[in-house]
């Protein structure tokens, strides 16, 4: 092979290569930007399932989502102490009815902690209560 030919192959090496970095740079700022714009979805999932009482679903949004999340997004805590205490409020009902004192009180204890932990949504552990109460012994 000839040299100018040669030195065409090199420049078309080095210019693909610099297109497969800027390539990856431009995917890492897109998955960066997709997982902000994800937990921005959470937390308004979030707000329409506790407006609209869906206490069940926060449980699953919670558990489904905190999977992806590293660290919790801003203003999540309260929505982690929602769902773990829907979660607690349930698993108490299952431990009474199946007669496991020392399980439900573990239970009953811990909500109580949670809702000690509660400020801007504490609401929600009272509705949950409600909700509960005819399960309940």
């Amino acid at each position: 092979m000839n040299r100018p030919l040669k030195v065409i192959f090199n420049i078309l090496i080095v210019v693909a290569a610099l297109g497969v970095l800027l390539m990856i740079f431009m995917i890492k700022d897109e998955i960066a930007h997709n997982a902000n714009k994800e937990e921005k979805n959470v937390m308004s999932s979030f707000d329409y399932e506790v407006k609209h009482r869906a206490y069940g679903e926060v449980t699953d949004t919670y558990f489904v989502y905190h999977t992806k999340f590293i660290e919790l997004p801003e203003d999540y805590e309260e929505t982690k102490l929602t769902a773990e205490y829907a979660n607690l409020s349930f698993m108490l009902g299952v431990y009474e009815e199946k007669g496991d004192d020392k399980k439900a009180k573990a239970c009953s204890d811990r909500m109580e902690e949670i809702k000690k932990q509660m400020d801007k949504y504490r609401f929600t552990a009272d509705e949950i209560d409600k909700i509960m109460a005819p399960y309940m012994k």
